[in-house]
């Protein structure tokens, strides 16, 4: 009742589902709203087209084994008569006692599961209904959303759930929601048969259709809630029901003979021979039901409200947990005995509660349920002081598993604890497993933590050949990225990489690898990191680790397109696509749009950019995920330096640079410098440009060397910098082969980096090299349809030819200066178009001319700047640009040229 817009929605989702298009539909609302109700519906619509229906509740107490739901489908699955293949153990039973755990394992499993529900849904489809997703484990809303992602799959996932209740956030899941409202008075009167108390009920109870039924049924006067409801049938029940009904409440949503039973005994009542016969009055009023040998209760909000009438529940867990103990060993009785044992602290035997915990997060391990792992171990860390050798262990486990959960944080504090404690001990090996708990994090902090881990650990190591030392030393070379230690981190990679090629280790060598791919992140390892993205791919191959191969890709398509090698990039970022679908991770997501992104941006194609960027952008807030956030307002911001548009983001952008760590805000200055200069606001830029360390500084990190030299080479020459734009230029030039793209996760590529080094030029007075830069950047832009930067090298090279003033390249210089015009304002540059139509015929643009003309009437920089009511710096720098453009090292030499008719 009130629900056809909703199950006309899902119907239509059934239907979508059944020809291939898998989805997701969240249903969201209130307790008591009809979300189950409403999917149980669906349930029988798809029944009378034959296509199953599974049903997975996630279960309130913190004691349900990991992946719940999924486990309840899987057996619901195998009790019609289906198979469940053997690469789904994990939700199938005990798991291996000594089984594999980490990140590759856990995707292995999600893999399989997505391929075998796709298998089960292709004879006749399939809807999966995921019931109370707020109580869900955060493993089994991992595994949600992989499954939501499955291509082609005859397959439709509804979950229910209450929003304001989550433990989990659900905005990794892919999908519709739908959010459920209250019954109009309309509807309560048909439901409740009574138009006379409708808009009363409607009014108290919002229309929600559970309390609406249980206060209008409610006999004698209406009680004031559903808990009141509730109070005055169970105040009819027996004492002995009473108390019965609260363990039974305790227990959870549903309970068995056998723990009802083993309850009346631990609470002195002793086993009866029946043992639901204490809670037969309470079934007769249906505050509870049966179903064989068990008991539900037949609302959620039922259980909830008995609940609040149990404040003191300590000792109800503690007899739960005795009573369960004997069932220790059953992996599916352990986490409950584990979560009773824990709620029932302080009271009972606290180490047993601890030891229980303990075997339920190595349990929730083996089953590949890493954030319930590190959950249950984190709790024995909290509440348990181990002798320090066993806490050790239980640290770097525990941040290990945190780690692979990407709770970085966490996991970083846990190895700090664990690195402290080791060296107390003089544990080196444990040091070293402190200093690689993350070994793929580049974050700034962890890094300055870990590093001096790893160099310590490695003094004291035996120098053979070991993987832990192959490893360490990746580590060691990774912790000087962010340093601008290049030297020492080259060398100390090269040995890791060394060593591990020595070992074969598989483990060992990805770690070499990342290192080595880092360390060679500056122009002058292009051509290694390519062939280390391949390399990194062989071993994928090798151990089928899904990362592996996507980073692998990645390495690649930066490498090619730094390179020159467009076209061959884009190849590489088809067949990335394939692999990131399989992952069905949105961080996977990203990287593949961001590597749609970079060519775009190269070739001005701004809408499609644009689009793709909100996708980015989407994805980073659905995820909690900051720096992916702030690389599409990167995105945007590098639009807008080409575009003049978007001036809101240089806000976010100064904030940003004063709050970011060293080497991220080098960069962000670097920027802004090169914002205001081409936006002619150069006054502006001059305290951002001064805070660049020189060309050549081991403060500027590897990785973003060429985007800081290009960002310098334009300020510096607008600026009249000579002495920095010289230096520029030797560093430059022999780098002028490549492309204007980072070199360590490419987000964007500005074209070949002769325009850089022909902007340098001309900053250094070195006029023929200048134009010869400049022509190859128009060559080579024009080639790789790179359409914004072959316009401004078009202009660049205009500008200098004009300036020469030879007879013979002013007609090229026309010819340039209309095709740049012509593009710019195809693709909206608007910085690039005002520059064009300032220089006009000239070398100097309007403002210059006019200062060139104050200059040649002898008036000191004071008297300029009253006449052009701009401040005396202004005019100093507007000088200097003017020397450095025509190539003059005086005040006189500018009056003799305007006296020639100059401008």
């Amino acid at each position: 009742m009130g629900r056809a817009a909703e199950l006309a929605a899902l119907t239509a989702r059934l239907e979508a589902a059944l020809a291939g298009e898998p989805g997701a539909v969240l249903l969201a609302g209130e307790p008591g709203i009809g979300k189950t109700r409403l999917a149980s519906e669906l349930e029988r619509l798809a029944g009378a087209r034959a296509v199953p229906v599974l049903w997975g509740g996630c279960s309130e107490d913190r004691g349900a084994p990991t992946y719940w739901p999924w486990r309840r489908i899987v057996r619901s699955w195998r009790a019609s008569g289906g198979e469940v293949p053997a690469s789904l153990a994990a939700l199938d039973g005990p798991p291996p006692p000594h089984a594999a755990a980490g990140p590759a394992e856990r995707f292995a499993l999600f893999d399989a599961v997505g391929g075998f529900l796709a298998a089960a849904a292709a004879p006749a489809g399939l809807v999966l209904v995921l019931d109370d997703l707020q109580w869900a484990d955060p493993d089994a809303v991992a595994l949600l959303a992989h499954v939501a992602r499955e291509p082609g799959a005859r397959l439709l996932l509804i979950g229910t759930c209450r929003p304001a209740e989550l433990r989990t956030p659900l905005n990794a899941v892919p999908g519709t929601r739908l959010d459920l409202r209250g019954l109009a008075e309309d509807e309560v009167a048909r439901l409740t048969g009574d138009a006379a108390a409708a808009a009363g009920l409607t009014a108290r109870t919002g229309g929600n259709p559970f309390f609406v039924t249980a206060l209008g049924t409610a006999p004698g006067s209406v009680p004031g809630s559903v808990r009141d409801v509730v109070a005055r049938r169970v105040a009819r029940l027996p004492a002995d029901c009473r108390q019965a009904l609260g363990w039974v409440a305790v227990a959870g949503r549903e309970c068995d003979a056998g723990l009802v039973a083993g309850l009346a005994g631990q609470l002195g009542s002793g086993p009866p021979a029946d043992p639901f016969a204490v809670l037969a009055p309470a079934l007769a009023e249906g505050v509870l039901l049966r179903t064989g040998s068990r008991v539900r209760f037949p609302h959620d909000l039922v259980r909830e409200a008995l609940l609040l009438d149990l404040p003191d529940r300590s000792a109800i867990h503690a007899a739960l947990a005795r009573t369960l103990a004997p069932r220790a060993a059953d992996p599916d009785v352990l986490p409950e005995l584990a979560g009773h044992a824990l709620a029932a602290l302080p009271s009972g035997d606290r180490d047993t509660a601890l030891r229980w915990a303990r075997d339920a997060g190595e349990l929730a391990l083996r089953t590949l349920a890493h954030a319930e792992a590190a959950r249950l171990l984190g709790r024995v860390l909290d509440e348990r002081a181990d002798p320090p050798a066993e806490r050790l262990a239980l640290l770097l486990r525990t941040a290990e598993v945190l780690g692979w959960s990407h709770a970085i944080g966490a996991a970083s504090e846990r190895a700090v604890e664990a690195a402290a404690l080791a060296r107390k001990l003089g544990d080196v090996e444990g040091l070293a497993r402190a200093a690689l708990v993350l070994p793929a994090v580049s974050e700034f902090e962890w890094l300055r933590l870990s590093g001096p881990w790893a160099a310590e650990a490695l003094a004291a190591l035996p120098e053979a050949d070991s993987a832990l030392r192959a490893r360490l030393l990746a580590q060691h070379a990774h912790a000087h990225a962010l340093a601008g230690d290049t030297a020492v981190m080259d060398r100390i990679s090269a040995e890791a990489l060394a060593m591990a090629e020595r070992l074969d280790d598989p483990r060992a060598l990805a770690d070499a690898l990342r290192a080595r791919q880092l360390a060679r992140a500056g122009p002058d390892g292009n051509a290694e990191r390519l062939e280390l993205g391949t390399r990194l791919l062989t071993l994928a191959d090798r151990t089928g680790d899904p990362d592996d191969a996507l980073w692998g890709r990645l390495w690649r398509f930066d490498a090619l397109l730094q390179a020159g090698r467009v076209d061959e990039a884009e190849a590489e970022v088809e067949r990335l696509a394939p692999l990131v679908a399989r992952l069905r991770r949105p961080l996977a997501e990203v990287h593949l749009l961001r590597c749609r992104i970079a060519p775009l941006f190269g070739r001005g194609r701004w809408a499609e950019l644009h689009a793709l960027n909100r996708e980015v952008e989407e994805l980073g807030v659905e995820g909690g995920h900051e720096g992916v956030r702030l690389t599409a307002m990167a995105v945007r911001y590098l639009v807008a330096v080409q575009t003049g548009d978007d001036e809101a983001d240089r806000a976010d952008l100064l904030a940003i640079a004063a709050a970011a760590s060293a080497p991220q805000a080098l960069l962000i200055q670097a920027n802004i410098a090169l914002w205001y200069v081409t936006d002619g606001r150069r006054d502006l830029a001059v305290p951002w440009y001064r805070r660049i360390p020189p060309t050549g500084s081991p403060r500027i990190p590897n990785y973003s060397s060429l985007v800081v030299e290009a960002c310098r080479a334009v300020v510096a020459t607008e600026l009249g910098d000579r002495a920095a734009a010289e230096a520029c230029y030797l560093w430059l030039r022999p780098h002028a082969d490549l492309h204007l793209v980072g070199g360590a996760g490419a987000i964007t590529t500005s074209g070949s980096m002769q325009f850089a080094a022909g902007v340098a030029a001309i900053g250094a007075g070195r006029s023929e090299e200048a134009v010869r830069h400049l022509r190859r950047a128009v060559e080579i832009n024009a080639a790789a349809r790179l359409d914004p930067f072959t316009a401004a090298a078009q202009a660049r090279l205009a500008e200098e030819l004009r300036r020469r003033d030879h007879r013979a390249d002013r007609a090229e210089a026309e010819e340039l200066a209309r095709a740049a015009l012509a593009t710019a304002r195809l693709l909206g540059l608007k910085p690039l178009l005002a520059r064009l139509e300032q220089t006009g015929s000239g070398p100097l643009s309007a403002r210059e001319a006019e200062i060139a003309a104050f200059v040649a009437q002898g008036l000191t920089n004071r008297q300029i700047a009253a006449a052009a009511h701009i401040s005396e710096r202004t005019v100093e720098t507007h000088v200097q640009h003017i020397l450095a453009k025509l190539g003059f090292s005086g005040r006189s030499q500018i009056a003799a040229w305007v006296a020639r008719g100059h401008r």
